[in-house]
């Protein structure tokens, strides 16, 4: 029995990959900024409710007033305030780990019809670099945030960019990051240093997505085990 159990919880875990490993973030379409989910530039259908928190911001820190356009499967933001910054909140609440697959429900719900291998709680952050500021390098509040130590508009191809990772201001060690063409679920990814920092290779210009993801135990919660933290940072580079 023990044989045959190791090679199915390997194969839950590859059918699950699809819908577990989607990512979000924003990027440029057809002059307004849209909310992707997926994989690169394949975006997925949701729910729009799961877009919450949008803000804007100018180069000095102030609020820019940002339009939600949500439609029947996506959400996009207007740009016509011309904002140097904009963060959103994806928060589509509980799922599980099965070995019959990934499941949209908290484990309460699942009680008694799954066996869970992992319960999760997912937070995911969004943040969009429109124009080029002198404030980048500093935070704009978000719970999980990838903070840029420079400009990413002054960074040419060929060069890295410093980023920082942070959890409630704090940096954060060991969080995973990728980019937008790297897969977000590798284990060999690589990993933030005791300060939270580490350099991206900057190997082109157009668009490009920075990732961060960290898990940490979740107590007191009767639907989750682990609180997923995911960070998606976004520019474009002409």
């Amino acid at each position: 029995m023990f044989k045959i159990f190791i090679p199915l919880i390997a194969l839950v875990f590859t059918c699950i990959q699809p819908a577990f490993s989607h990512v979000v973030w924003l990027q440029p379409k057809d002059g307004s900024l849209m909310v992707m989910f997926g994989h690169a530039e394949k975006c997925d259908p949701y729910k729009p409710k799961f877009v919450t928190d949008v803000k804007g911001f100018d180069c000095k820190g102030a609020a820019v007033a940002v339009e939600t356009v949500r439609g029947k499967d996506k959400v996009s933001l207007s740009l016509k305030n011309k904002p140097a910054v904009i963060t959103a909140l994806w928060d589509s609440g509980y799922g599980l780990i099965t070995t019959e697959g990934w499941k949209k429900m908290g484990k309460r719900e699942a009680k008694g019809k799954y066996n869970i291998i992992e319960a999760i709680k997912n937070l995911r952050y969004i943040k969009a670099l429109l124009a080029p500021c002198d404030t980048f390098a500093k935070p704009v509040g978000e719970a999980f945030e990838i903070v840029p130590q420079k400009d990413p508009f002054s960074v040419k191809p060929g060069e890295g960019l410093p980023v920082q990772v942070l959890l409630n201001g704090k940096p954060v060690e060991g969080a995973d990051m990728t980019t937008y063409d790297t897969d977000p679920y590798s284990k060999n990814n690589p990993k933030t240093d005791k300060e939270g920092k580490i350099v991206i290779p900057i190997k082109r210009n157009g668009f490009h997505m920075i990732h961060a993801q960290f898990k940490t135990p979740l107590k007191d919660d009767p639907d989750a085990d682990i609180l997923r933290y995911s960070s998606a940072l976004s520019f474009t580079l002409k």
